[in-house]
């Protein structure tokens, strides 16, 4: 990790071009720099923070002390009030491939550095602007790809989980301290805490640490859209029932056996609701090599998804026609898919029906769309089980169910103390590892790694 010292700079807009692009400057030297590189149009003794002035980006390192680079709005931000919580320049320029790099380059030879990936989201963390709950939320709100991810991660920048996690800490240290207060008095043998109101409490938070542990399932879907895989014998209109839910030509469709030899992956956005929906090559013996590893990826992708669309032909009275059991152990959701419902056999889809009975089946034709909106609603009603989560109450990143995983082990750990009478610095040892392992969450106790690892997802400019 870089001093935190350093005046930092980066382009904070996509490269490219367009209108406006913005060009950040954070740390104590940002105004030193600003004078160097800046003419206000109108003669300004001092900048203003909060003020936006108008006026020209200059090289002084050019032999021509005047030479101009572009027409910008500078706006400052002082230290606290800042994003970051150090004194911020934003110079909003052209946006020109050109003319950003330049101006960039300027900042550079004034005395700034490059920022890092995330680095100006690291500094507002270690200067208390947000959490490490919050920080991670920024990066979610920038990928956002629906409603629902978009909501998800603005109530967590927020604070609303934080908010979660604190209630948690200040219960856990309340009783913690009572403890610790016990251990000063052993001699005296006096219980400042009662156990039953010790147990009590633990049991509220255990609850509220299983409730969110149990969401991540529902938060995992919602950041990273549950991902979809549609299985069936070749011909069965797999690629086609792709094409129909995305609304255009996606995959390539064929009367011949084999045509989808790969995994095709599309996304699809149904009711602010991200799904990941992979087409794959049709189930059977395969021919040739090729067609052999396409089956092999098909159920490789079987063991990871989240919802199986078994696609069923019942317009094919062939003895074959049926669904060819992998036997592959997943825990995942299943629909069958009665294809072809428009030139259907009705023996077939009797003698199915019959088979699938226990089962959620679906009768769609994916050259008429016949279905299709059933199908859409289903596939929502098999993500949210039947129940809508409020926002403030998911977690969506496997770090917060780890950290969480280890609170609740921390917590038994302690009930068990408690319930076996043992002595008071047992059921502190615990309460204390559940206070850190929250600590974990929010960011009060962290390493250098656990930073890296976060921040260095970001973008650099932000």
């Amino acid at each position: 990790m870089q001093s935190l010292k350093d005046t930092i700079a980066a382009i904070s807009t996509p490269r490219g071009i367009g209108a406006i692009a913005i060009v950040r400057m954070s740390g104590t030297n940002s105004i030193d720099i600003a004078e160097k590189i800046f003419v206000p149009a109108k003669k300004e003794k001092k900048f203003q923070p909060g003020f936006a002035y108008f006026g020209n980006i200059v090289d002084p390192f050019s032999n021509d002390s005047l030479k101009n680079i572009d027409q910008v709005v500078l706006t400052y931000f002082k230290t606290p009030r800042s994003y970051t919580g150090d004194d911020v320049i934003e110079i909003s320029c052209h946006g020109g491939l050109f003319v950003v790099q330049e101006i960039l380059d300027l900042i550079l030879r004034a005395g700034a550095r490059l920022a890092d990936p995330g680095e100006f989201t690291l500094r507002a963390f270690l200067n208390g602007k947000l959490d490490l709950v919050q920080a991670e939320s920024i990066i979610d709100l920038i990928y956002a790809q629906t409603q629902k991810s978009l909501q998800l991660s603005f109530s967590q920048l927020s604070g609303s989980l934080s908010e979660r996690f604190n209630h948690l800490k200040i219960s856990l240290k309340e009783k913690l301290s009572l403890l610790e207060i016990e251990l000063d008095f052993s001699d005296e043998d006096i219980e400042f805490a009662g156990r039953d109101d010790i147990l009590k409490d633990i049991e509220i938070i255990l609850q509220e640490t299983e409730s969110l542990i149990e969401s991540f399932k529902f938060g995992r879907i919602i950041r990273e859209g549950a991902h979809i895989v549609i299985i069936g014998k070749p011909n069965v209109g797999k690629s086609s029932i792709l094409n129909r839910l995305l609304q255009e030509d996606r995959a390539i469709v064929s009367e011949i056996p084999g045509t989808t030899r790969d995994t095709l992956e599309e996304s699809l956005n149904i009711e602010g609701m991200l799904f990941k929906i992979s087409d794959t090559a049709g189930l059977r013996e395969a021919q040739d090599f090729i067609e052999k590893e396409g089956v092999k990826r098909t159920e490789r992708l079987i063991r990871q998804a989240d919802i199986i669309l078994h696609v069923l032909d019942v317009s094919d009275d062939s003895p074959n026609n049926d669904f060819l059991d992998l036997s592959i152990q997943k825990q995942h959701k299943e629909m069958f898919i009665f294809n072809k419902i428009d030139i259907k056999n009705e023996q077939v889809v009797i003698a199915l029906e019959n088979k699938y009975k226990v089962r959620t089946i679906l009768k769609i034709s994916a050259k008429t769309g016949e279905g299709f909106d059933l199908l859409k609603n289903e596939l929502i009603t098999l993500v949210l089980n039947d129940k809508e989560l409020a926002v403030d109450s998911i977690i969506s990143r496997v770090r917060h169910r780890d950290a969480l995983i280890k609170i609740k082990e921390f917590l038994l750990n302690a009930k068990d103390s408690i319930n076996n009478q043992m002595s008071p610095e047992f059921i502190a040892l615990d309460l204390r590892g559940a206070l850190n392992a929250i600590g974990e969450i929010t960011g009060e106790v962290t390493t250098d790694d656990i930073l890296n690892d976060i921040f260095s997802k970001f973008c650099i400019g932000k």
